[in-house]
């Protein structure tokens, strides 16, 4: 082996960019993140709601089993969410790639040829005497080749961070799926069952009506009321008949949504069981208490903000690298072969090769491409701190939006219950006056009518109070689990 001395020159290269790709490990370029805004301490329209509620699955505490496990199905079977699975997947095969970047590239080469020679019958080719009877050569070789970009200024560190980045990215994409996927299948779930609920006080209030018709024509034919009494008692139980057909149309569709939402066929699910336990009348279809959240909370749950800020650490991560491109970049190559030469009637040779080459590239001139590709880099980062401050405050206005809405429906639920309970009372009070012989039946029938009115107007306003329930979870962030994505 020969001495350092004698190595060629450009093998003197090669113990400095040995020291130089240990000590310089670390030098990577650096870039600056965009600043976030400024966010409250506490939410306005929170305060005062106390509840132990876990988030990630807050849909446990609504008590209902079979809500739970139609959840359960979707986060399991929803295709939005095996979607977000896979693109998981392929961000992480991406990582892979841009960290190969930081390791030697090892290949097993070979080569055989045979061929033809062509010159006169005798005389010498070069230094060497080629008998007249030689036509062929035959030429054998194999063996190692390694290369090796050393990262000195961090350019192949910062496509793996951007792409690491990437793949939390694409994981808070599978997270906000679950996130949407619960809430979906939540509030389908309430609507259906409200739709079932109304179409009991729809059905109570045809019966109603059709006494109060019963009663109405009796009268005339008795001489004490007109036709018009009739038709009007008669439009009102067409009108309320009329409206059977869209709750059922209604409660349909929202059946086959939460099938597809569960990945099933829509007409897997023909009609949800008995709920149990049965809701008293006027109560809610959910829990009264409501977690309270901090600002920073909900930045940290929700899968879009999270995502957003993966975003500009990404785009940070190539602007580093963008950078890099204006430093040298060095080069190892290592090559270690062994061939086999044999010209037909001559001896064979077998010759070996083995080498090691240094090499360093640095940009001169390239007509501004590099420098463009630095602004349109640095672009994009300003561009994603902007969508990430975008997502913040969108995050802050759900939530408050939310509290306010969920509260202004809680007023509304409190005086419509005393409405329909007054309503049921001023029935009862008319239903006493005629068993004692002090009133007529129409009174009464046109009091229940209205009692039955209210409770349907109840039902919908509590409806319309658990779906704004599911959008303030949805709001903050809950719905979803790190484990197993």
């Amino acid at each position: 082996m020969p001495s350092p001395a004698k190595l060629p020159f450009r093998l003197h290269w090669l113990p400095l960019i040995l020291a130089a790709s240990l000590t310089g490990a670390c030098s990577t370029v650096e870039v600056a993140l965009p600043q976030g805004p400024d966010t409250p301490a506490t939410f306005e329209q929170a305060q005062g709601d106390q509840a132990p509620i876990t988030l990630e699955r807050w849909w446990e505490s609504i008590g209902d089993s079979y809500l739970t496990q139609l959840i359960e199905q979707g986060l399991q079977s929803n295709a939005d969410i095996r979607i977000a699975m896979e693109r998981v997947k392929e961000a992480r095969a991406t990582v892979t790639m841009a960290e190969s970047a930081l390791y030697p590239t090892v290949d097993l080469v070979g080569l055989t040829s045979r061929s033809r020679l062509d010159y006169p019958e005798t005389g010498p080719i070069g230094p060497i005497t080629i008998p007249a009877d030689t036509r062929y050569a035959t030429l054998s070789t194999g063996g190692l080749s390694a290369a090796w970009e050393v990262d000195l200024f961090g350019a192949r560190r910062s496509d793996r961070d951007a792409a690491r980045q990437a793949v939390l990215g694409m994981q808070e994409k599978q997270h906000g799926a679950q996130m949407l996927v619960a809430a979906d299948i939540a509030s389908n779930y309430f609507e259906a069952r409200s739709l079932e609920r109304r179409q009991q006080v729809l059905d109570n209030s045809i019966t109603v009506a059709q006494r109060l018709q019963q009663y109405a024509q009796g009268r005339f034919d008795a001489g004490h009321a007109t036709r018009f009494d009739v038709d009007r008692a008669r439009t009102q139980v067409e009108s309320l008949q009329s409206l059977k057909a869209p709750l059922q149309s209604l409660l349909s569709a929202r059946i086959r949504r939460l099938a597809v939402l569960t990945g099933k066929a829509p007409e897997s699910i023909n009609r949800m069981p008995p709920q149990l336990p049965l809701p008293a009348p006027g109560s809610s279809l959910i829990p009264a208490p409501l977690p309270t959240v901090l600002p920073a909370d909900v930045l940290e749950r929700r899968p879009d903000v999270r995502g957003t800020a993966n975003l500009v650490r990404a785009q940070a991560a190539r602007l580093g690298s963008a950078k890099a491109d204006l430093l040298p970049r060095f080069y190892l190559g290592f090559a270690a072969q062994d061939g086999h030469i044999e010209i037909s009637g001559l001896p064979a040779t077998s010759p070996n090769l083995l080498g090691v080459s240094a090499g360093v590239r640095l940009p001169l001139f390239d007509a501004g491409r590099i420098r463009a590709h630095i602004t349109a880099s640095d672009a994009r980062l300003q561009a994603a701190g902007i969508q990430y401050e975008q997502a913040v405050l969108s995050a802050l206005e759900d939530v408050e939006n939310a509290y306010s809405a969920r509260r202004a429906l809680d007023q509304r639920t409190d005086k419509l219950r005393s409405a329909w309970q007054i309503a049921q009372e001023g029935a009862e009070h008319a239903d006493h006056l005629f068993q004692e012989g002090s009133g007529l039946l129409q009174p009464v029938l046109e009091a229940k009518l209205q009692a039955l009115q209210k409770e349907d107007e109840l039902i919908q306003t509590q409806t319309a109070r658990a779906l704004t329930t599911v959008l303030l979870y949805k709001a903050i962030g809950g719905g979803w689990q790190a484990t197993g994505s």
